[in-house]
């Protein structure tokens, strides 16, 4: 009886030593849970930490919507079905930013900062002209730019 009790004391002491090293041996890297990506039909997550940018892909491979963040601020930016910009989202300390474009590049756009805020109106790229609505500096403005890019205030 004797011996078999102390052969049991030295092996549990042989594992907890396994098992301090197998800890001790992982602790100063991160271990990949899966190298390869997978696809999952349906997930449901209650919470979720992300450390890089999300990029969503379509069938066709490529980007439909990035979220994205840095020090600045974060920025939610989508994409047509050929990878060309359609719209965003931008938020930081001063404001924010939504923004649509269109095919060509005209849109509009609606943002916030800590002077006031302001819709505005522009034409396809290359083009000139516009038209905003705005508060700057506690005062309404509003403005046109004419198709020879010459500047109109409405008031101020």
């Amino acid at each position: 009886m004797f011996r078999l009790r102390e052969k049991l004391k030295y092996m549990a002491l042989g594992s907890l030593l396994i098992l301090a090293g197998f800890i001790l041996g992982n602790m100063d890297s991160d271990t990949d849970a899966q190298s390869e990506s997978e696809r999952i039909g349906e997930l449901t997550v209650r919470e979720l930490t992300v450390l890089e940018d999300i990029t969503v892909i379509g069938d066709n491979g490529n980007r439909r919507v990035v979220i994205s963040w840095d020090e600045d601020g974060g920025r939610v930016t989508c994409f047509d079905s050929e990878e060309i910009r359609a719209a965003g989202l931008s938020i930081s300390e001063n404001g924010g930013l939504v923004a649509v474009v269109g095919r060509e590049g005209g849109g509009a756009s609606l943002s916030v900062d800590e002077e006031g805020g302001g819709v505005s109106i522009f034409p396809a790229d290359g083009k000139t002209g516009g038209a905003g609505l705005g508060i700057m500096g506690g005062d309404g403005v509003a403005f046109t730019i004419d198709r020879f890019g010459e500047y109109r205030s409405l008031g101020q």
